[in-house]
């Protein structure tokens, strides 16, 4: 395991472990926390972490009524886990449907699910093969 990786483990770990603790302070050293993990995951190249810790930044954020923070995260952790093909992308949308829902932004769930079906697409291909069928060749 290298320096890297250990330091986001830990700072990871903090983060959950202050969270726990509760406070404002504490929550405050979390999200710190979080982010550099954040950082450092994706500087080793391993988005199913890092999309992991942005989906627990998106749930601390909405726990602290940071309701534009929450929907940035939970975005990017979607896109994290879309991406790296995993499945708990749907467990984190849900989640942001929820989000925008409780909060009134209905105009930003329709953008939301514009998006993830263009990216959902564009990962499987089929943005490629629906292009690809539509166009003509030159005579």
């Amino acid at each position: 395991m290298t320096d890297e990786r250990s330091a986001a483990d830990a700072d990871l770990a903090t983060a959950r472990r202050l969270l726990s603790e509760g406070g404002d302070d504490a929550t405050d050293a979390a999200a710190e926390h979080a982010d550099r993990a954040v950082q450092a995951y994706l500087e080793l190249g391993d988005v199913p972490a890092a999309a992991d810790v942005l989906w627990f930044l998106g749930r601390l954020d909405d726990s602290r009524g940071r309701t534009d923070d929450a929907t940035r995260h939970l975005r990017e952790a979607v896109e994290g886990f879309v991406v790296t093909h995993d499945d708990r992308a749907d467990e984190v949308a849900d989640e942001l449907f929820a989000l925008l829902r409780r909060t009134g932004q209905a105009d930003r769930l329709q953008e939301f699910l514009t998006w993830r079906l263009w990216l959902v697409g564009t990962m499987s291909g089929e943005q490629e093969r629906t292009a690809a069928a539509g166009r003509r060749r030159a005579p």
